[in-house]
């Protein structure tokens, strides 16, 4: 599961760090790009935001307070997950994702000063990245896990350790 973990992780931060190059490279700022359109209502469009913030662009300006806060997250999240006995596959995708995510955002603070928002989704009324999908995709999957398999897989596998025994 470690090596899924990893694998997760840095495929998050890649496709992250090539979108963001794809649309920094084909997006100028205040630009709209309208890719699917239902009437007049753009389902999916591309429109270039430097965030100095977190998400809704919340704490706007702490960019350096943010990376850092982000940065002692991953690590205790990953440390988390590794200290984990028994880490299942919905476990480990849901913390690959959140680190890959995390990453991918810290990178554009450290380096840019900001992050690289670029796709607008309807109805929702904000601009975010695939990193930000990939922490929110992370969380549910993660609050699934907690809510409706950790609790079965935790007694199967304390059953079937008594059973070696």
């Amino acid at each position: 599961m470690i090596i899924l973990f990893w694998m997760i992780t840095v495929l998050s931060v890649v496709i992250d760090r090539i979108t963001k190059y794809i649309a920094e490279s084909g997006i100028s700022e205040g630009q709209l790009i309208r890719a699917i359109t239902l009437g007049d209502t753009d389902i999916l469009a591309f429109s270039m935001h430097k965030n100095t913030g977190a998400a809704f662009s919340s704490f706007t300006g702490k960019t350096m307070a943010l990376a850092i806060v982000t940065a002692i997250a991953m690590v205790l999240i990953t440390v988390y997950f590794h200290k984990q006995k028994h880490k299942h596959p919905l476990m480990t995708v849901s913390f690959g994702l959140i680190v890959g995510g995390g990453i991918g955002n810290f990178i554009d603070r450290v380096f840019q000063g900001y992050v690289t928002d670029f796709i607008r989704l309807f109805p929702f009324n904000f601009i975010f990245n695939f990193a930000d999908i990939c922490v929110v995709f992370g969380a549910i999957l993660l609050i699934v896990f907690y809510l409706f398999i950790e609790g079965k897989y935790m007694k199967q596998f304390e059953e079937e350790k008594s059973n070696e025994q």
